[in-house]
């Protein structure tokens, strides 16, 4: 019986050695690369979404930093009391008080830091502006009025969460301050009022390294 035939008159017998073969072309690269990863566990390499890309994966219950910083915020308040959120990069959101729950509240607050002497520097205590705020959000298109994002901040954030403490660090070489911030909630297993009062604590941390 003559052998069927694809639309590009490409036996099929041939077409499916040909896709076997690309199959295990493109394990054997898999592997190549899983197993480039598993001599780094702590950073091994996986693919992203966009554009099929290589990069390095957060470890289980261990730091936030560079893209994973893009969303991912810790609520603050006693339960059921209200929330502000302290962002991954430093940043103050999701400020719900007075009983309304207002996810997308962002008003314009932060904290600074200013180092005097031969040459000044002065940096808003956050890391970079992600890029989920700086486009698409309402009104970027027209500069982001009413927002901090034009002023100077640190260079690089990282962000690590153990409830109730969550902790950002910054770290810019142009300053010469590491700074850390710490956030936190009232909370006590077993104490419902005390783990209910409306209130959330900010503590700001400067090391001088030089």
């Amino acid at each position: 019986m003559p052998e069927k035939k694809t639309s590009s008159s490409l036996p099929r017998r041939k077409f499916l050695q040909l896709s076997a073969a690309a199959v295990g072309a493109v394990g054997a690269g898999g592997a190549s690369v899983h197993a480039a990863a598993a001599s780094d566990p702590e950073a091994p390499l996986v693919p992203r979404a966009k554009g099929g890309a290589w990069g390095r994966k957060r470890s289980f219950n261990g730091e936030y930093t560079g893209e994973y910083l893009n969303q991912v915020a810790f609520p603050m308040g006693g339960l059921g009391s209200g929330m502000i959120c302290l962002e991954g990069t430093g940043a103050l959101s999701h400020v719900s008080l007075r009983n309304r729950p207002e996810v997308f509240n962002e008003p314009c607050v932060f904290a600074a830091v200013c180092v005097t002497g031969k040459t000044k520097v002065a940096r808003v205590l956050e890391g970079p502006v992600p890029a989920r705020k700086l486009f698409g959000a309402p009104n970027t298109g027209n500069g982001a009025g009413g927002t901090s994002f034009g002023l100077p901040r640190f260079a690089a954030a990282s962000f690590r969460v153990r409830f109730p403490f969550a902790a950002v660090t910054l770290t810019d070489k142009k300053m010469p301050l590491q700074a850390e911030i710490t956030g936190w909630s009232p909370f006590e297993p077993g104490d419902a009022d005390n783990s209910s009062l409306p209130a959330a604590a900010l503590e700001y941390r400067f090391t001088n390294p030089t």
